[in-house]
């Protein structure tokens, strides 16, 4: 398991630049061609990371703009003009709520969006998870449903919708059968 720190690491290079020998969940070629020179690396060890305690698949955003963008607002965390974006759209293949709730734990993510309106990798309709480096505590959480912006710290209404949502999409897996507990053997 991952080890979490609340340390930042300090990575100058474009995860273009990086040594790719140690990631073990991604490979360049998932990311959009281009992407990799306008973010950071440390987004993509903290996608390692965050892979690594999720236990499931996670297909990076196959639009570049889902990754960099080098116009809109400049507090956005994928503007990349000056500087190298920290943020980025992925396709978690689980339930949702176990992605979203794994991304919570994770100390390096500062913000975390749920997005109910994309179109995943499959050409059909998939929630999408934005995860983004920014130092903030406490976290900014949102969701984007039918292209309205729902903060669940907000207001009592937000949040009963953003869990509403969330368990709309979601897709549980079945529990594990229990297992018997292992009886010690005497000596």
């Amino acid at each position: 398991m991952t080890e979490q720190t609340t340390e930042r690491r300090i990575i100058a290079d474009s995860a273009a630049q990086m040594d790719w020998k140690d990631i073990n969940w991604f490979s360049p070629d998932e990311f959009p061609e281009g992407v990799l020179e306008h973010v950071e690396a440390e987004l993509v060890l903290s996608l390692e990371g965050y892979r690594d305690l999720l236990g499931y698949p996670v297909i990076p955003s196959p639009l570049p703009g889902g990754w960099f963008r080098k116009d809109g607002s400049p507090t956005s965390r994928h503007y990349a003009f000056n500087r190298l974006s920290d943020g980025g759209g992925v396709f978690p293949q689980c339930d949702i709520r176990h992605a979203f709730l794994v991304a919570m734990s994770c100390v390096w993510w500062g913000g975390i969006g749920v997005y109910l309106d994309t179109t995943g990798p499959s050409g059909k309709p998939e929630p999408m998870l934005h995860l983004d480096l920014r130092i903030n505590l406490p976290k900014t959480v949102w969701m984007r449903y039918e292209g309205r912006y729902i903060y669940p710290v907000r207001s009592t209404a937000e949040r009963n919708e953003f869990w509403q949502r969330l368990a709309e999409v979601s897709q549980p897996e079945p529990n594990p059968e229990p297992q018997p507990e292992r009886q010690e053997q005497a000596a």
